[in-house]
């Protein structure tokens, strides 16, 4: 567990005025970054999804976030699985833009 990634989580606040809206935050966690298998790409990309990257971390730390950054990179995680060998939890991504997060909330991180 060498790498630092930050799951994204988006919390519903209010601005000055009232208005609802929804904010990004970033928690930090250490992860295990992982390859991911010539099986499994071609399996995910046969239902039209991409898996790029996939990290593992606690499962105890993972709160169902749909977004991960990475080195400055923003992934969305499109499947999970939970090992039964140790308390870990794999997650695998895809890379998607700035606009896709946004529409989940601000990414302006505190």
């Amino acid at each position: 567990m060498n790498e630092i990634i930050y799951l994204l989580q988006t919390e519903n606040t209010t601005n000055k005025i009232g208005d609802a809206i929804k904010k990004l935050t970033q928690i930090k966690r250490y992860a295990e970054k992982m390859e991911v298998g010539q099986r499994e790409f071609y399996q995910a990309f046969a239902t039209g999804l991409k898996p790029e990257i996939k990290f593992a971390i606690w499962k105890h730390e993972y709160n169902s976030e749909m977004f991960v950054r990475y080195n400055d990179r923003n992934y969305k995680i499109i499947k999970t699985y939970e090992r039964k060998t140790d308390e870990k939890i794999e997650l695998t991504c895809t890379s998607i833009t700035n606009k896709e997060v946004e529409a989940y909330g601000s990414t302006k991180f505190d």
